[in-house]
């Protein structure tokens, strides 16, 4: 039982997130498509993870509460986006893209903290149109959009894995190594 001014359990908290999937089933599979992504375009990171109660798992970027993609610093981020515009901007869209490709929604949020987490590390303030976005990108916005999309259905059978594997770890936790594993271990499942 609940009284006043007591935060609601994590379960719960989770659960009100998507009453239909499960707001955990969300968090795991989002999380999954950033680090299939970050694998797949060569973006070394320390651990995925999400946290059974997401009010106590801070991340790099923002103040994002949930679970994260950490790197060993954030500077290694911003680097990624310096070096590889499109292809950070892929990495940081993947997990609400993964939610949208499993469930047919993203959680409220997702498409938006995904995309400022990318401007932030790109160093772009204010609000950004379509063609100024394009100019920092090299490339259409709206071409990034759709080759993550792509992506994310061609990665799908990887991020399914990956998600199954850091929702039954104890810990919700995965590190690089773990992940590469696991994307590894389904691709060979996914060849004929």
């Amino acid at each position: 039982m609940r009284t006043r001014g007591q935060s609601p359990s994590p379960s719960i908290l989770w659960d009100s997130l998507c009453t239909r999937h499960g707001g955990l089933r969300h968090g795991v599979t989002h999380e999954a498509g950033h680090a299939v992504a970050a694998v797949e375009y060569g973006i070394e990171f320390l651990d995925v993870s999400l946290s059974p109660d997401p009010s106590l798992h801070p991340t790099d970027v923002r103040d994002f509460r949930g679970g994260g993609v950490r790197f060993a610093s954030v500077e290694l981020l911003r680097a990624a986006v310096v070096g590889d515009p499109a292809g950070s901007l892929r990495f940081c869209l993947a997990g609400a893209f993964a939610e949208e490709a499993a469930f047919g929604h993203a959680l409220h949020d997702s498409h938006r903290s995904d995309l400022n987490a990318w401007r932030d590390c790109a160093g772009l303030r204010g609000k950004q149109s379509e063609e100024s976005l394009g100019a920092r990108l090299g490339t259409p916005f709206l071409s990034v959009i759709q080759a993550t999309r792509k992506e994310i259905e061609r990665l799908g059978t990887a991020i399914t894995a990956v998600a199954r594997a850091l929702e039954d770890r104890p810990g919700l936790t995965l590190d690089y190594r773990e992940v590469c594993q696991v994307v590894a271990a389904a691709s060979h499942r996914g060849r004929p």
